[in-house]
């Protein structure tokens, strides 16, 4: 095609085509020709550069690791710290629970069934009481409150049927030679809730009037044998039930200081044993039980004889249920363990 020429271009039609002019008012405007001759300026995104991304990714991870692995130190601080006082929390129960029962004991009463070095078996004592009437071989109680504020009757449940009750009986004489417990099991225990003459009358000077009422009776006993009529009012009454302790692997596999009691005509007359502390360390012939029981008598020496009995030593060794890590320098079982001595009763 031949070169156009210089001028106005025509259209196909033949008409010429002039460039757009601007009208006539807007000819006076100065800024106009800058803006038409004005060439667009790309507009620049504001961004990351991949090597800063990369040293904020570093940065991140470097904090994030920081705060994860103290978290997880933390973590392992509590749990740990969690697990000691359990464990000691566990020894503590079992030093509180066991000496106040074995100090009850009369080891010359014959108050021990059986001793090994890991259970014992005993007459625990859970109340006591006064005489108050012994009609026909039934005894009767101080009702629990008087108005006088004398505390004679006292203990941590009510008697029942089947428990066991050891009067003190002095024979009907002042020789002391001849002054015994009486044991009798309990077959049928009466409420009495008035002032009559088969429960604890004002006539017999140790209840005053209103003190005996259907919130607080007087305890009437009726036993396999009849109490002996040589039985005076005031006597001592200590009821008692027939326990035992030990040291027993649970289905968990962890060693528990257990414990279950008997009482006659219950069906089953001994109940399945229940723990009641624990863990503690596995039981071991070698003197590191979890519960280890020794006896001595009064001059200090061991003894295999229940009667001679006159000191229980008794080592509780608590074991943790889960692995102690508190330095961080290794998770181990946490042990701790406590020794009390126990003097009974009626012994020097």
């Amino acid at each position: 095609m031949d070169a156009q020429p210089p001028g106005p271009r025509r259209r196909r039609n033949g008409e010429r085509h002039l460039p757009e002019q601007p009208s006539p008012a807007d000819r006076n405007i100065p800024e106009l020709p800058a803006m038409l001759s004005a060439k667009p300026t790309p507009v620049g995104r504001a961004g990351f550069t991949l090597v800063e991304l990369v040293i904020t990714l570093v940065l991140v991870s470097f904090v994030a690791g920081a705060i994860v692995k103290l978290l997880l130190r933390q973590q392992r601080f509590y749990n740990s710290t969690t697990e000691l006082i359990q464990t000691r929390q566990q020894i503590r129960q079992a030093a509180a629970m066991l000496p106040s029962d074995l100090r009850g004991i009369s080891s010359i009463g014959g108050d021990i069934y059986s001793m090994t070095d890991s259970s014992l078996e005993f007459r625990s004592v859970f109340g006591s009481s006064i005489v108050c009437v012994n009609t026909g071989g039934k005894l009767s109680t101080v009702p629990r409150v008087l108005a006088s504020g004398a505390a004679m009757t006292n203990w941590t449940r009510p008697p029942a049927a089947g428990d066991s009750l050891a009067v003190y009986n002095d024979q009907g004489t002042l020789l002391v030679a001849d002054d015994v417990w009486s044991l009798s099991q309990i077959t049928n225990v009466t409420l009495v809730t008035t002032n009559v003459a088969n429960g604890c009358p004002v006539a017999t000077g140790l209840t005053q009037a209103g003190d005996i009422s259907a919130a607080n009776p007087s305890y009437q006993f009726t036993f396999v044998s009849a109490a002996p009529a040589v039985i005076p009012v005031g006597a001592a009454m200590r009821f008692f039930r027939r326990v035992r302790y030990r040291i027993y692997k649970d289905t968990d596999n962890q060693w528990y200081l257990g414990f279950f009691d008997c009482v006659t005509g219950r069906v089953p007359v001994c109940t399945s044993t229940q723990p009641i502390a624990g863990p503690f360390q596995p039981y071991s012939a070698t003197g590191t039980s979890g519960l280890q029981f020794a006896y001595y008598d009064s001059t200090g020496a061991v003894t295999a004889t229940r009667t001679l009995v006159a000191r229980i030593s008794l080592v509780v060794r608590g074991q943790g249920a889960t692995l102690l890590n508190l330095a961080g320098a290794g998770a181990t079982v946490f042990r701790d363990s406590l020794r009390m001595e126990v003097g009974l009763r009626n012994r020097k």
